[in-house]
């Protein structure tokens, strides 16, 4: 995608590797019935990378920037890099828009879930078409009782739908394909929305070979590194889009930088220096 191209602010940064977010689309179709999002001006900026961070379980996302209609028959398939593991317990969840209504009641659009390895071989977890159980789209996004940054990479706090490698008999997968499954439910259910995916369990970054696809700037032992011969330009946003204060950036040897987030969590990181205008975006995290 063209900066030129996009009218989402801070998220037309698209992710690079490592993330445990989606970094590129592998394949897409949309359906019918819904064109929402579908826009080249959102899309696929809307499914990769974070999920809508200020949804909660009441409020659903409704922006074009953040959410994407599969439409009738349609379907996303996004690739993790590094790819999801298995993990004790959930090893990756699934967000849609829905969201609580009336008296406990959920207004939710249903998805199919399948896992690959190599983007031609796809496994399905098992689901039931009537009571919607081992669907995605099903729970709502946020958390209505927490105080204070929610992990995204909790189940318990982030809801949406978490799903399990085991389940299907993978030890490990690269890409996740969902498609519309709302053919099963009311007629008022036009199409699934997708929000976005997390990683909950990853292949280690120690294992990537540090420097990952970008050789001038990658994540390792906590911190950002960066190859410039002099100081390089970094700022960071929160996932909210809060500029960060301060980034302690430290000269480790000659043209090797070490940069420090204000605090740990999710960092959207752009990186300049006068070698190299990069000027994409990274994901800082500590590793779990």
């Amino acid at each position: 995608m063209l900066w030129g191209q996009c009218d989402c602010g801070v998220r037309c940064f698209l992710p690079t590797a490592p993330s445990p977010w989606p970094v590129r689309v592998h394949s897409y179709h949309f359906g019918t019935s819904q064109t929402f999002g579908q826009d080249p001006r959102y899309f696929p900026a809307n499914v990769l990378g974070v999920i809508c961070t200020t949804a909660t379980p009441t409020s659903p996302c409704a922006d074009p920037c953040q959410v994407v209609s599969l439409g009738k028959g349609g379907y996303i398939a996004l690739e993790f890099d590094p790819p999801i593991t298995d993990g004790p317990g959930p090893d990756f969840i699934v967000f849609e828009n829905a969201f609580r209504y009336g008296n406990g009641q959920v207004f939710d659009e249903w998805m199919g879930v399948e896992v690959s390895q190599d983007g031609q071989n796809w496994v399905t977890f098992p689901f039931d078409s009537l009571t919607g159980q081992g669907l995605a789209g099903r729970t709502p996004t946020g958390c209505a009782g927490c105080s204070g940054p929610i992990d995204w990479q909790d189940p318990a706090q982030a809801g949406g739908d978490a799903f399990d490698l085991a389940q299907v008999g993978l030890s490990w997968a690269r890409y996740v394909r969902v498609w519309d499954a709302t053919h099963w439910q009311s007629p008022d259910r036009l199409s699934a929305e997708l929000d976005g995916m997390v990683a909950i369990h990853q292949q280690s970054i120690a294992a990537l070979g540090q420097k990952a696809d970008n050789p001038f700037c990658w994540q390792a032992e906590g911190s950002l590194w960066i190859r410039a011969a002099e100081i390089p330009q970094v700022t960071a946003w929160t996932l909210t889009g809060q500029q960060a204060s301060s980034v302690a950036i430290e000269l480790t040897e000659e043209g090797l930088w070490r940069v420090r987030m204000p605090s740990e969590g999710l960092w959207l990181v752009r990186v300049q220096s006068q070698q190299q205008d990069w000027s994409g975006k990274v994901y800082f995290y500590s590793p779990r």
